[in-house]
């Protein structure tokens, strides 16, 4: 079974059973270094439903054993995303959830993103901005908490006060998420056991979630700096090869509005057609 501790309390009790030994110790490899303790079931050993708050096994599930409790997976099932999939589906069935999640988000051409529930690292990923509000719907429905802090990154400034204004249109209207921005100024990124496996992007996220920000409840100014526009402009030649999108699509990138494939794709079309006229 598996202990799933926040601070000194059990949040939950898994059991895992399965004839699977490699199943057993991928479950083992995932959930290390996140406080969970792992007790292995044989198929014959009978388990009490009232005794877990969650089921697993490798066997397929018959019709009439069909329940919350339980759940089927496999070894190709199983990755990153496992356990903190796990914990949330079990926190939905329990009041309080999760008292706090906070979000970490570190603004760059690639953003890390991370979710941080009462302490605990539960997923980091490195995203695209189009790809941004996506990401935090899934955590918000994955980890339901009490109350969520989204937690911005102030540089570079011209991605951050982008990132801000897009949040704070789409979740102004909830009263449990607040937004604030984070100083990175003197930024140190510290490395544990188990945030090796992030990227640097989304170690920054991490750092930028456990960090105390400036709660900001109103947008904020954002003229894209001409800078921008000619560092994605620069981009777009380099994944093309000679296509240079124009300032209009240029500044519609920085916003989020569209990705930068699809910018390039539109320019493409233009230039299509200014060529048959």
């Amino acid at each position: 079974m598996l202990l799933i501790f926040i601070g000194w309390q059990i949040l939950a009790i898994i059991a895992v059973k399965t004839k699977n030994m490699r199943f057993y110790h991928k479950m083992l490899k995932l959930s290390q270094d996140t406080g969970l303790r792992i007790n292995f079931f044989s198929e014959n050993q009978p388990i009490s439903k009232k005794h877990f708050d969650l089921i697993i096994t490798t066997d397929k599930i018959n019709a009439g054993e069909e329940n919350k409790k339980i759940i089927h997976l496999s070894y190709e099932n199983l990755g990153d995303n496992t356990i903190p999939t796990l914990i949330g589906l079990i926190a939905r069935n329990h009041t309080p959830r999760f008292k706090k999640m906070v979000i970490g988000i570190d603004p760059g051409e690639n953003i890390g993103i991370a979710a941080i529930c009462d302490g605990m690292i539960l997923s980091a990923k490195t995203i695209s901005l189009e790809g941004l509000i996506n990401t935090i719907q899934s955590f918000l429905l994955t980890f339901p908490s009490e109350i969520i802090i989204i937690r911005i990154g102030d540089k570079p400034l011209s991605i951050s006060m982008v990132i801000f204004n897009k949040l704070f249109h789409i979740f102004q209207q909830i009263p449990k998420i607040h937004l604030e921005i984070v100083n990175e100024v003197a930024s140190n990124i510290k490395t544990t056991t188990s945030q090796q496996k992030y990227s640097l992007d989304e170690k920054a996220a991490i750092t930028i979630g456990f960090r105390e920000g400036q709660e900001v409840t109103h947008m904020v100014r954002n003229d894209i700096h001409p800078g921008r526009v000619k560092e994605i402009q620069n981009r777009s030649r380099e994944l093309s090869g000679n296509l240079t999108l124009d300032s209009k699509l240029a500044k519609m990138v920085a916003l989020g509005k569209i990705s930068m494939l699809d910018a390039l794709k539109v320019k493409t079309e233009q230039n299509n057609n200014k060529k048959s006229t």
